[in-house]
């Protein structure tokens, strides 16, 4: 059965996706080129209620597959507090972390941090000594192992894996619902 529709359900069942923290490729070049020419209805296997907020799953999609340069195009210029908090997650990804915390602070605390957080406490006994989900704990944590630190980069892959999963879900509901609100907020 689909969580999502056939199409994004096979991207996301590629071999290694999101297993590096710093990818420095694409890992899958022939999704990558599917996931940006196939038209929104067969992507989301549906009519989309909200195709502004949907770009965020297109562009979230070309993050899951390491395309940190396409998915910019998306987050870039897409104006919403959902789309900031991608943004530095990209940014995070590319090891520009200043940059990172910059957009996690103009998105702000969301509506899916207790579920994340609920979902990395069982991954990680720093993140589960938190209240809530801490974008810059995480943040701090890759920027350590970037410069050498002797941290779990195995937990840090986890933990990434567990926020995109968390973050895409919530993108797609978003998406799907047909409604304005905080998915669409200018942050």
């Amino acid at each position: 059965m689909n969580k999502y529709s056939e199409f994004t359900d096979r991207i996301l069942r590629a071999e290694g996706m999101l297993g590096k923290l710093f990818p420095k490729e694409v890992s899958d070049l022939s999704a990558r080129r599917l996931v940006r020419e196939v038209d929104d209805a067969t992507l989301a296997g549906a009519a989309i209620g909200m195709p502004g907020a949907f770009l965020a799953v297109r562009g979230g999609l070309l993050f899951a597959l390491d395309d940190l340069a396409g998915c910019h195009e998306f987050f870039q210029d897409t104006a919403s507090i959902l789309v900031s908090y991608w943004h530095g997650m990209m940014h995070r990804r590319e090891a520009d972390f200043d940059n990172a915390r910059y957009w996690f602070r103009r998105a702000g605390t969301l509506p899916f941090f207790d579920t994340l957080h609920h979902g990395a406490s069982l991954i990680s006994a720093d993140i589960a000594k938190q209240l809530s989900w801490d974008p810059y704990l995480f943040t701090g944590q890759c920027e350590q192992q970037w410069f050498g630190a002797d941290l779990d980069g195995a937990e840090l892959v986890r933990l990434q894996r567990a926020e995109f999963d968390v973050v895409f879900d919530y993108s797609w509901r978003q998406s799907k619902i047909g409604r304005s609100g905080d998915s669409l907020r200018t942050p």
